[in-house]
């Protein structure tokens, strides 16, 4: 029976975990700002509490002490992250990832040196810690006028309230005593735990729908927005828009034969000379092969492709290549954002040719 609860623990926390990262977004993005700040705490915390669950069965498999260590470490280091992600939020001195290390390392040593029992009683102490202290922060503005921050309040009050429970019927009675078997042993213990993985897992992703990205300039992401922005603003006025995918087809050559920093300068380079040829046009480097120029369509697609080409080799001595890498072009018509969308994804991660019309 204990086995089929950690396996629901697990379930619980491999779901928030996801759920977390895909309220994000794309995978590797530098989006920065508050949503980001959510996720990766609360994804990190989701993490540790699949670890924990994984360690706890591992336990009862005979792995021993350095099973139950791993998982008591852990276990704290989640509840902290919570508490640490709720104080980056509110803008709040940003210690509560070095304090929740620092208590998870603790943890992990104290389990080696003292009983068994007396590690899961500190451990139980600091969830228990911890869970007030992240409730404090949930309850602080301006996180708390923000949807889902009640539900994750009123799970971590109530995850708190059980382990200080824990606490006092260990005081009281020991661990060996009926009312511990049947109130705060491990099988209740982990029921309790999966409830509260999924409370804040659902909690912070409605929290994580209402904060804002905010990409810093020259990442993906930043070049995304911009660019579907700028796609909204022509769109509201013609009924159709123009967009130039260009490629360095050696893109790939340079980064293996060079390094990354070589390829970033030359994607540079062909949208500096994007932006120069086509002065009226927004242009960017939304993934890690493709520069897109959004613009009206009224320069001949030749002139482009030939005012590029000149200035793009003309950039090729001011970065020390001696080399004019070929460029291609494509020349696509988009109706809406969504057309822009696909037509903004790698080289590899791109649909059917024919999902958007060319010219």
């Amino acid at each position: 029976m204990v086995v089929l609860d950690l396996l629901a623990a697990i379930a619980a926390a491999a779901v928030a975990g996801a759920a977390l990262f895909l309220a994000h977004g794309r995978h590797g993005d530098d989006r920065g700002g508050p949503r980001a700040e959510l996720v990766r705490y609360m994804g990190v915390a989701a993490l540790a509490a699949l670890a924990c669950s994984v360690a706890n069965v591992a336990e009862i498999a005979g792995g021993g002490e350095f099973a139950a260590a791993v998982g008591n470490c852990t276990n704290v280091v989640a509840a902290g992250l919570a508490w640490a992600g709720a104080r980056r939020l509110n803008a709040r001195r940003a210690i509560g990832a070095a304090t929740t290390g620092a208590v998870g390392i603790l943890m992990l040593a104290v389990t080696f040196v003292v009983p068994l029992d007396d590690a899961t009683l500190l451990k139980t102490a600091g969830l228990a810690v911890f869970a007030v202290l992240g409730a404090v922060e949930f309850g602080r503005r301006p996180v708390s006028e923000l949807p889902g921050s009640r539900l994750l309040l009123l799970t971590l009050i109530a995850y708190g309230a059980y382990n200080l429970y824990r606490l006092l019927v260990a005081a009281a009675t020991g661990m060996s005593s009926l009312l511990w078997q049947h109130t705060a042993s491990t099988q209740i213990t982990t029921i309790v735990s999966a409830l509260a993985i999924v409370g804040m897992g659902f909690g912070a992703v409605r929290l994580g729908r209402r904060l804002d990205d905010d990409p810093a300039p020259g990442t993906r992401a930043h070049d995304r927005r911009n660019l579907r922005c700028a796609a909204e603003d022509l769109l509201a006025s013609n009924r159709q828009l123009h967009v130039l995918v260009m490629r360095i087809p050696e893109i790939d050559l340079i980064r293996t034969a060079h390094n990354s920093a070589r390829a970033e300068d030359m994607l540079t380079a062909l949208m500096d000379a994007t932006r120069q040829a086509l002065p009226h046009a927004h242009a960017g480097v939304p993934a890690r092969d493709t520069v897109i120029a959004i613009h009206a369509g009224a320069t001949p697609l030749s002139d482009i492709e030939r005012d590029v080409r000149r200035i793009f080799a003309d950039q090729m001595p001011l970065i020390d290549y001696t080399d004019t890498p070929d460029l291609s072009f494509e020349h696509h018509t988009a109706h809406d954002v969504h057309d822009v969308s696909l037509l903004m994804e790698s080289r590899r991660l791109r649909p059917s040719p024919g999902a958007v019309p060319r010219l």
